[in-house]
């Protein structure tokens, strides 16, 4: 059970000092993913963290920034500094109620405004409170890496996302639909068009080779990483000493 279900003096009974904050996004992911994709991998990657560190999970923000989507239907979006200040917002809301770490996981790769959150709220609030940022996309690499996925091309809607959803929804997958596309462009060219520049398709790698199987080994792993990643973070943060003035 997640503890956004329990009561309120349930809660404060457990009384976590972790919270735990996925972002999602609701965009296209090609024509055989669901627009709800990094929304229901950032809902498992967060019920698992949870599970293994007794965190407080709030459930996942479902939109956030994505207008590299533009052009079809579904893809919806805030401003960057709408983004910026609802985030601020969050987490300021739980450092006053006691949490003194946040772990955000940021399960759509196009929130480029998110790092300057994190070192506002850092730079602000250490030694107090202490916030850390997993990016799934960091972690596609290291599937690649220990051969639980084939393909180096993921960047979205590729063997990754597409094994992770045949794993946590496989009804909402069509997997008939899907089709391979390695753009020729970098992933910063998102700044200078729409994906479907890059990719008619919308598709960045090669779902083709995606299975369940796969989906349920890198979300075990993904977990293990995050919790892995976020205490290395904070545990950084909290050896730190004062420099001159700063705390930060």
């Amino acid at each position: 059970m997640q503890l956004f279900d329990v009561t309120a003096d349930e809660l404060a009974a457990r009384n976590p000092d972790l919270a735990i904050l996925p972002i999602g996004s609701i965009e296209q992911h090609g024509p055989h993913l669901p627009l709800s994709t990094d929304y229901r991998i950032a809902e498992a990657l967060g019920a698992g963290v949870a599970a293994a560190t007794g965190g407080f999970s709030l459930p996942p923000l479902p939109i956030s920034t994505c207008r590299e989507h533009m052009g079809k239907k579904g893809a919806v979006w805030m401003d960057p500094d709408t983004f910026y200040h609802m985030v601020t917002d969050i987490l300021m809301s739980l450092k006053e109620q006691g949490f003194t770490r946040c772990a955000i996981l940021q399960c759509h790769g196009g929130i480029f405004a998110l790092p300057p959150v994190i070192r506002q709220v850092n730079a602000t609030c250490n030694p107090g409170f202490m916030v850390a940022n997993i990016d799934i996309c960091t972690l596609f690499p290291v599937a690649a890496a220990e051969g639980l996925i084939e393909t180096t091309t993921e960047l979205h809607a590729g063997e990754v996302e597409t094994s992770l959803m045949l794993h946590i929804a496989p009804e909402l997958v069509h997997m008939d639909r899907a089709v391979d596309y390695v753009p020729q462009v970098p992933r910063s060219y998102l700044g200078y068009g729409s994906v479907f520049r890059a990719s008619p398709s919308g598709v960045w790698g090669e779902p083709s080779k995606a299975s369940a199987e796969k989906g349920a080994r890198v979300l075990k792993r993904f977990v293990e990483l995050a919790v892995q990643e976020m205490e290395g973070a904070f545990s950084y943060m909290a050896a730190k000493q004062p420099f001159g003035y700063s705390n930060f």
